[in-house]
């Protein structure tokens, strides 16, 4: 843009001196005498010269454009990948030791009553979910094709036997009166019926406590579960609990151990996982009461 204004001034300041050089040089013309009086002005008319047409022309003309080459642009150049990071090893980490269980001790108090229940027979049938409470009244039902050592369920199952005897047997209305008029006198006769009471109440607290016992190892063999750690291993462990009146359970150790820690802790687990036990029946007294349980484990 520069150089085309430099241009068009040199053009200009060229043409006027033209035109002016024009005028100065040109001759003199002869026109016509103005006629009239007072007439003193001479006008003459003469075309221009085609060279001055011609810077008249080239001063007209618009300047041409002068476009300039646009710069080449240089293309950034990519930067360089970053350089990749070689993938860390992991460590190896020990595996974290397995805390060992402590089998919990039994209590150094002494226990209020313990009743050795049977073994269970090979082939239990499953009880229902729901448990009906024990009812004092009834006594339990012999159990078919029990195994060969059960020597002591029998002396259990003789003790209600004779239980019915002096139940069954009513005071008729003359025995009342003979027992009034014998010769023994009052304090014989109510000793004696003390004595009768007492072995009648004993011989019901053993027929009670066996048939809530029963109900009690019932609930923990549902619950037994032979554990993967044993491996392979079977045995029979000998588990004492206490229980109170309202079903709820107190301690619970190990009396007998299968000499298999598995086994042992299983066993202690399937009486914690039972939960609440039915509740004592009504001629039960005490405020708890301990039960020994033989668990046998087999693969």
């Amino acid at each position: 843009m520069t150089s085309a204004r430099v241009q068009a001034v040199c053009a200009l300041t060229l043409a006027v001196g033209l035109h002016v050089g024009a005028f100065a040089t040109r001759p003199a013309p002869a026109g016509a005498v103005s006629s009239g009086s007072g007439g003193e002005d001479l006008v003459s008319l003469q075309a221009a010269d085609a060279s001055l047409a011609e810077l008249v022309a080239d001063w007209d003309r618009p300047p041409q454009p002068v476009t300039e080459p646009a710069p080449e642009l240089a293309m950034p150049e990519a930067p360089e990948p970053p350089p990749q990071m070689a993938a860390l090893a992991e460590p190896a980490l020990p595996p974290a030791p397995q805390p060992m269980l402590a089998l919990p001790q039994m209590a150094d108090t002494p226990l209020v009553a313990d009743v050795t229940l049977p073994e269970p027979p090979p082939e239990i049938a499953p009880e229902p979910a729901t448990e009906p409470e024990p009812v004092p009244t009834i006594r339990p039902k012999a159990k078919p094709q029990t195994a060969p050592k059960q020597a002591e369920p029998k002396k259990l199952a003789e003790k209600p036997t004779e239980q019915k005897k002096p139940q069954a047997s009513k005071p008729s209305a003359g025995q009342v009166a003979q027992k009034a008029a014998g010769a023994g006198g009052g304090p014989q006769a109510g000793q004696g019926g003390q004595a009768q009471a007492a072995t009648l109440s004993e011989a019901k607290v053993n027929d009670l406590k066996s048939s809530w016992g029963a109900s009690v190892r019932a609930r923990v063999e549902r619950r037994k579960r032979y554990p993967s750690a044993a491996g392979g291993a079977s045995g029979t462990v000998t588990v004492r609990l206490t229980v109170t009146r309202a079903g709820g359970l107190t301690a619970v150790g190990i009396a007998k151990s299968s000499g298999t820690p598995a086994l042992d802790e299983a066993a202690i687990s399937a009486v914690r996982s039972a939960g609440k036990f039915a509740a004592a029946p009504k001629g039960l007294t005490d405020a708890s009461y301990s039960f020994t349980l033989p668990m046998k484990f087999a693969r």
